[in-house]
């Protein structure tokens, strides 16, 4: 059995071709914070890739509000690098009032984004004071060293700082401890009966041009009358709903805030069946409408619009949405 171990610049230079057989899994740090990246990530990546090492981000968290740790989740998602098999908060220290909240938020905006897998870290010694036992997370690590396993149900056991692994020199080492294999870990994907479904919104958009730059929001998405806001940043914004005459345009969830598709880059959502491929889901002409046939879960459909229950995947067909997952 190899080892896993999370890794930071203060590892410095590792020599990976030593290191790379010995290893399970790394958990490289990007980022403290939203104002400091860490140095080695990038390099640590390129290695990693190079030689084959399964990795996972994790992000050192400051937060200091709920629209805070949005911002930091962002940040993370934006300078993580996408081959990741998982994201992890690492909420160490309190920086707000409500940890428990601030630490949801930034696991949350985290799923929004597109992590399919995301974890917590929390110490020990603050798991209750954080409310960790009500943070959902797909997966708990928690340190506690000096030989006695955590006291609380986690994943992951960080049971020394102190661990040396040729090729890296000291360094955190872990086990795996609950019922989570390693393959699992490795997977990526959460499995359909586990992984979190988008609850709303049919995509994901970033409007294409630099920051400043305005993009009009209109009143409605057929008259183009201007509502007096713009979007002029480049943060993700939750698309929920989208009309296609006379234009493309596409709703942030409000009866004023219609834009026009052509502004953005966007990533729609898929719906994946939770069955096997050739077990037949039945479609409507409508949310609650009449029976029309069914599709046979072999492949992902695209969401054009979400309904009482129901989702929009195209040709006048609504599935029920309790017979997918949403991402």
């Amino acid at each position: 059995m190899g080892h896993i171990v999370d890794i930071s610049k203060w590892n410095g230079n590792i020599d990976w071709s030593v290191a790379a057989p010995q290893l399970d899994l790394v958990i490289a740090r990007v980022q403290d914070g939203s104002n400091y990246v860490d140095p080695m990530y990038k390099e640590y990546v390129q290695a990693m890739k190079n030689y084959k090492v399964p990795y996972g981000n994790y992000a050192f968290c400051r937060f200091t509000s709920i629209a805070d740790a949005k911002k930091e989740a962002q940040d993370f998602w934006a300078r993580g690098d996408k081959g990741a098999l998982f994201w992890v908060a690492d909420v160490e220290v309190k920086t707000m009032g409500d940890m428990q909240s601030g630490t949801q938020a930034f696991i949350d905006e985290l799923r929004r984004l597109g992590a399919n897998k995301v974890g917590l870290y929390v110490g020990h010694h603050t798991y209750e004071a954080f409310g960790a036992a009500n943070i959902k997370a797909d997966f708990t690590w928690i340190p506690r060293y000096g030989g006695n396993k955590p006291a609380y149900p986690c994943d992951i056991w960080q049971y020394t700082e102190t661990g040396n692994v040729s090729g890296i020199g000291k360094c955190d080492l872990n086990y795996l401890i609950g019922n989570k294999s390693l393959s699992w870990f490795l997977d990526g994907n959460v499995d359909n009966k586990e992984q979190q479904s988008r609850p709303v919104g049919i995509g994901i958009a970033i409007s294409k041009y630099p920051v400043g730059y305005e993009v009009n929001l209109n009143t409605n998405p057929t008259d183009f009358i201007f509502s007096g806001n713009s979007i002029k940043d480049k943060n993700p914004y939750l698309i929920y709903k989208a009309w296609w005459i006379p234009e493309y345009m596409i709703n942030f969830g409000g009866d004023q805030q219609w834009a026009k598709l052509e502004h953005f880059d966007v990533q729609w959502f898929y719906a994946y069946s939770k069955y096997p491929s050739g077990y037949q889901i039945r479609h409507y002409d409508g949310p609650n409408g009449k029976d029309t046939g069914f599709v046979d879960s072999s492949e992902p459909y695209r969401l054009f619009g979400r309904q009482d229950g129901h989702v929009d995947i195209g040709g006048n067909r609504w599935i029920r949405e309790e017979h997918v997952v949403i991402r």
